[in-house]
């Protein structure tokens, strides 16, 4: 059955997304140049990943004003393909089938080149037991081990993963199952089976390809990132702060590089969370070069060259990595794919199935009464903590939980380990 669409373009303004939101949901605004606003980016605001629907509902969607069109495709085919007539919010009336639906949002530039995307799951349901593999999303390749994401009706009391007809293991609906693959870079079939007393009454297949992960190995620079992290005061005194009309880097301090200025700090030390942990980093990195002798320079990195690291740092789109890109793209670190090697000081930009991000120091692991892990401790600035202060998060299926393949945590190696990026 085709899709029904009833198309309704609302012209009012929101705040521009960001990846410094913390748990509550409030859209943070732009920090006027640094590349926050995601100008060329569309995002699907309602529902969230993972969320059940009715068979008729409205998908709400936000671009940035360099969209010309967008293209609304549902279980791979396309379905609408309309012109904005405002930047701006928007809303579209689908009715689908009962069942698991892929929904894929894509903006058009004014060439007509598709310039990105936004890709959800959703459940509708009349009723009946269902099962979603709300994460990864089907087609996905993600490195090993992979974590799965399982939401499910409220009579579903246990899901069981298979890979290719083998069992992965058992979960309860809304937790996330980790499993290491033995072989990769193929692509396997994944099935969620959902049982309530011990009966099969719904499945979820998806394909999925494993890639081989990354461990960086230890270093130095964490232990520095953390003798910092434990000098900041933690009692309201350094404020959270987003500002939408003031030029800053939301760095509490003056950051200095090369002998210079380069960000100036607040008067107030207030900060923003991919602001505090630059910072943080350069903090590091001045004591990392004064322990190893070296020239005042991030891996040859020169100073107008630095903003370009920033605006990595600060991710660059939706769902991106951030300080992960900082870090391979000049050479500095890598990416720490399995959450066991995840260590304190590790830096770690993380995506909720909300759409909403956070940037923050990994602490340590959450973990519930199996030794799982279901969430993390982490140290950042964010509005829920007033400021500067520890905070926790749950990874989940839907809603403001965290998703789990959408944590990226990256670690920054000793100097003698740095690559050539130039």
């Amino acid at each position: 059955m085709r899709p029904r669409l009833h198309l309704l373009i609302l012209p009012l303004l929101l705040a521009p997304l960001a990846a410094c939101d913390d748990a509550s949901g409030k859209k943070i605004q732009k920090a006027p140049g640094e590349d926050f606003q995601f100008d060329d980016q569309v995002r699907i605001t309602a529902p969230a990943n993972g969320a059940t629907v009715p068979p008729e509902f409205v998908l709400r969607w936000d671009a940035g004003e360099d969209v010309q069109d967008l293209r609304l495709e549902v279980d791979g085919g396309l379905v609408r393909q309309f012109t904005r007539i405002e930047a701006g919010p928007g809303y579209v009336r689908i009715d689908l089938e009962t069942g698991a639906h892929d929904l894929r949002l894509v903006g058009v530039d004014a060439d007509g080149n598709e310039v990105s995307d936004h890709q959800i799951v959703i459940r509708v349901s009349t009723g009946d037991p269902w099962v979603t593999i709300t994460s990864p999303a089907d087609g996905d390749t993600v490195p090993n081990p992979a974590y799965f994401a399982v939401a499910a009706s409220e009579d579903v009391d246990e899901v069981e993963i298979l890979a290719d007809d083998w069992s992965l293991g058992t979960v309860a609906p809304g937790e996330v199952l980790a499993y290491r693959f033995t072989g990769t870079g193929f692509e396997r079939h994944i099935q969620a089976r959902a049982f309530d007393d011990g009966a099969l009454v719904a499945t979820h297949d998806i394909t999925l390809t494993i890639d081989d992960g990354t461990d960086p190995g230890s270093s130095s620079f964490n232990d520095h990132v953390m003798g910092h992290v434990e000098s900041y005061p933690r009692d309201g005194s350094y404020a959270y702060w987003w500002p939408s009309d003031v030029d800053w880097g939301g760095n509490p301090h003056d950051i200095y590089y090369l002998g210079e200025l380069f960000s100036a700090g607040d008067p107030q030390q207030r900060s923003f969370c991919v602001g505090l942990t630059f910072e943080v980093f350069m903090r590091s990195f001045q004591d990392v070069d004064r322990d190893w002798g070296g020239d005042g320079s991030v891996n040859g990195i020169g100073f107008d060259d630095l903003y370009d690291f920033r605006v990595d740092w600060f991710v660059r789109e939706l769902y991106g990595m951030g300080i992960v890109d900082a870090m391979e793209n000049y050479g500095i670190g890598e990416r720490v794919t399995d959450w066991d090697a995840v260590q304190p000081g590790d830096i770690v930009q993380f995506w909720r199935h909300s759409g909403t991000g956070h940037n923050a120091i990994f602490i340590d692991w959450e973990r519930n009464s199996s030794g799982a892990i279901i969430g993390l401790t982490y140290w950042s600035t964010q509005g829920s903590t007033a400021g500067i202060d520890y905070n926790d998060e749950y990874f989940g299926s839907s809603g403001s939980s965290i998703d789990p393949n959408f944590f990226f945590a990256g670690r920054v190696a000793d100097p003698d380990a740095w690559t050539p990026w130039y």
